[in-house]
């Protein structure tokens, strides 16, 4: 193994089930040594479908446990605990989702094997709270978080959405702060435990479902987010049939009067979109955008699918086709181009395609090999010496980046929420803009900004200005990490990439979040979050059955990509501290939308599977009934999942169903689906979901209201017992809410939400306190128009 990956040297054991995989894999992806922990009897990734065909082995656990050395102990035996203790002495981070109130392994014998550990408890609903001890699933997790009040048609019960997603949002999370706490760690000594609620990490992952509830006086008129199917909270991107039956996602967000609307003129198919005195200004477009997406409707219906699409991206228009995932594979160019698929011999397989990494740095590795099951003895660890404290380092584990300079060129949702993040745990976070850029959604004066740019400094550079651009490389040769979303090249010709930059600053990171990456024939293409769903499969399996025009409710993809930077810059810092050199980083957001879809594509390539849309059905069938029912009141409903005979049994109990004839096993269940969702809501439609969610769950079943930004707020106890909404006051919105951070460091949230500021409100602070600059030099830079 290579000494120069990120995470060289790093330990990890993790001891999860769903929701603490994927950070895991993150992390050996890093090329940190990560060693599962499961039971003798196997681990429960193993059970999970789809199965390689003709095999028992798991698509699930090799994607997830890929580079990873799998272990069997016994914790509940003397023997297996003293060998587990072992292993924790010698590692830098556990990642655990024991259940509350106590861990599988007491805290107390943890610190004594280990008083420098990082122990992060990801689980479902946090470690204390009414709903501590809730059953949750993917199912139930989007439910109870908003993600399924805006996914789906409002005529139609709300869809989860397809995959593991919310396990792939709470991995994500549990990277970070597994990362974020060992600097803290590094620098104290002294060890810290992560309360990590995966319920609190979604419910921050849902753009509009909090924005509109905070503000709700904007051009959406109501704070409870709709059900819409494909069309987004802002009314300008929606995915329409084409003439060869693909959908089409497509917008009016990106120069509509300078390129589209001369476009339809071009195809005669503007309409009255041509008429100047009707429409004068791209004001007036706007104001009348039903109508502008009625003119695209019926546009997109005289092309096919991915002619549109090309041309659309040969017009610098973020369209994007919705495609299976047989095309999303097959039809894509840019995934041979980028190698992104490798060939790996899995044990009692073969040779076989797997999607690769989440994110691409200039110090990876070979491709993540797949899981090997080892014996503990084989591990070779050796307890870890004490560390040699520094008094400069952090010295809040709630604030674990304090000291780290984070330069932001980041803009809309991916790039500001990665920042937000990282400013959130302490980090000083330098955001860069403009006057020319600050417009609508990327301005303070408009919610979507105020949501994802809190904690942060103000600096105004107009870098179409040479001297705008020699302070920008001065704040750069002053920080840490850099982060931005411009199109592919753009940072480079500015000299700040990191080959521009690594000859006076070797220790510094950039990283890049292009959508489609710095290479490859698809990279100058343009993309917001519904492109990358299209592109991937996302969109086309998110869907009730027979439908192809609904997709996720918000720009999940966005919110995913912007941790994996945040995962990304504390890689940076890792392999900097360690060498002294920092990363390039090329975060394609396409091949991290590929990386969520990454069982579904595995299946594809080893057995032909393309699956169809199936609703809320389980994705492969291992839960029935695994759906979202009718309940009383106007638009609510309730997630239900069983998974096994006693669990539908206990459900059939409780909703008095004969848990027998065509239910009584699981393979007749998922046969006669139809007849069983049938059953179910029959008796749900005249039930309180939140009173029946509590009573199924005292039985054990897995069950959740389904929660709009309303019920989050104001009903849901757990999150009102662990206090996770606060405030904020700004310039210009005076107190408004926000949620604050999802995790508990040592007992205590990261305490400081700072309000938004306006553009270049810290031009003067941060130009002479970061780089020296004096009253004279500051006036000449204005003077030139370096800093508007």
């Amino acid at each position: 193994m290579s000494q120069t990956q990120p995470l060289e040297g790093l330990r990890v054991i993790e001891c999860a089930g769903w929701n603490g995989v994927l950070a895991g894999r993150l992390l050996a992806e890093g090329g940190a040594d990560v060693v599962r922990v499961v039971s003798p009897a196997g681990d429960p990734l193993d059970r999970e479908p789809p199965f390689f065909s003709g095999t028992n082995i798991s698509i699930q656990s090799t994607f997830y446990n890929a580079a990873k050395r799998v272990v069997a102990l016994d914790l509940a035996s003397e023997p297996d605990r003293t060998r587990f203790l072992d292993l924790v002495a010698g590692a830098d981070i556990l990642i655990e989702d024991w259940p509350p109130p106590g861990p599988d392994v007491a805290a107390a014998d943890l610190a004594n094997a280990n008083p420098a550990l990082v122990r992060v408890s990801v689980t479902p609903m946090g470690q204390d709270g009414p709903r501590a001890d809730w059953r949750v699933n993917d199912l139930v997790a989007n439910a109870l978080c908003g993600s399924a009040w805006v996914t789906g048609d409002a005529q139609s019960p709300p869809i989860s959405g397809y995959g593991n997603q919310s396990c792939h949002t709470v991995g994500l999370y549990a990277a970070v702060v597994a990362l974020a706490a060992l600097r803290f760690v590094r620098a104290s000594g002294r060890g810290v435990h992560v309360d990590l609620s995966a319920h609190e990490a979604l419910v921050s992952c849902t753009e509009q479902v909090l924005m509109q509830w905070f503000f709700p006086n904007g051009t959406w008129r109501t704070p409870i987010a709709r059900r819409q199917g494909s069309l987004h909270w802002s009314g300008a991107y929606e995915v329409y049939p084409a003439r060869d039956g693909h959908g089409v996602m497509v917008t009016a967000s990106l120069k509509l009067t300078e390129v589209l609307v001369p476009w339809l003129i071009e195809c005669g198919a503007a309409q009255d979109l041509a008429d100047r005195e009707r429409y004068p200004d791209v004001i007036a477009m706007v104001k009348d955008l039903p109508y502008v997406m009625k003119v695209l409707r019926e546009w997109v219906a005289t092309w096919d699918g991915e002619e549109l699409f090309y041309e659309g991206q040969r017009r610098h228009q973020p369209f994007g086709v919705v495609w299976n995932i047989q095309e999303a594979v097959e039809r894509s160019p840019q995934i041979p181009a980028r190698q992104y698929l490798y060939t790996a011999d899995v044990s009692g397989v073969g040779p076989v395609q797997l999607p690769g990494r989440f994110f691409r740095t200039s110090a990876d590795g070979p491709p993540p090999p797949p899981p090997a099951r080892v014996e503990v003895g084989r591990i070779g660890w050796t307890p870890r010496p004490s560390r040699q404290t520094d008094a400069a380092g952090p010295n809040d584990a709630a604030r674990p980046l304090e000291g780290v300079r984070i330069l932001d060129f980041t803009h809309v949702l991916a790039g500001p929420f990665g920042t937000r993040v990282l400013a959130d745990l302490g980090a000083e976070v330098i955001k860069v803009s403009s006057a020319k850029r600050s417009g609508g959604a990327n301005s303070p004066d408009h919610p979507y900004y105020v949501c994802w740019n809190r904690n942060k400094l103000s600096v105004a550079l107009d870098m179409t200005v040479p001297e705008a651009r020699a302070v920008a490389r001065d704040l750069a040769l002053r920080s840490d990490v850099i982060i931005e979303n411009f199109s592919a090249g753009v940072l480079q010709r500015w000299g700040l990439d990191r080959d521009s930059l690594a000859a006076d600053h070797p220790g510094v990171t950039v990283i890049s979040m292009g959508g489609m990456g710095q290479s490859g024939p698809w990279k100058d293409f343009v993309t917001y979050a519904p492109t990358i769903h299209a592109l991937t499969g996302l969109t086309y399996l998110t869907n009730p059955e027979g439908t192809l025009t609904d997709g996720y409710g918000f720009s999940l993809t966005d919110h995913l990509s912007g941790l994996a930077a945040a995962v990304a810059a504390l890689e940076g810092l890792e392999h900097r501290d360690r060498t002294g050199q920092g990363l390039a980083v090329d975060l394609a957001q396409y091949e991290l939308g590929l990386g969520i879809m990454g069982p579904a594509i595995i299946d594809y390539l080893a057995n032909g599977a393309n699956p169809e849309p199936r609703g809320n059905r389980h994705p492969f069938d291992a839960w029935a009934p695994h759906g979202i029912y009718p309940c009383a009141g106007e638009d609510r409903w309730i997630a239900i999942a069983a998974r096994g005979d006693d669990e539908w049994r206990r459900l059939a109990g409780m909703l008095e169903i004969d848990p027998g004839g065509p239910f009584a096993t699981h393979v007749e269940r998922v046969a006669n689906w139809r007849e069983l969702d049938r059953a179910i809501a029959e008796r749900t439609r005249v039930m309180d979901p939140f009173e029946l969610a509590e009573r199924l769950q005292r039985a054990g079943v897995h069950a959740g209201p389904v929660q709009h930004a309303g019920d989050l707020a104001e009903r849901d106890p757990q999150l009102a017992a662990r206090d996770f909404f606060g405030s904020a006051v700004a310039e210009r919105w005076g107190e408004y809410g926000l949620d604050k951070f999802p995790a508990r460091f040592d007992g205590r949230r990261p305490p400081r939400y700072e309000g938004v500021h306006q553009v270049g409100q810290d031009t003067f602070d941060v130009l002479s306190r970061v780089l020296g600059y004096d009253d004279e030099r500051i006036a000449e830079l204005m003077a030139l128009g370096a800093l508007s």
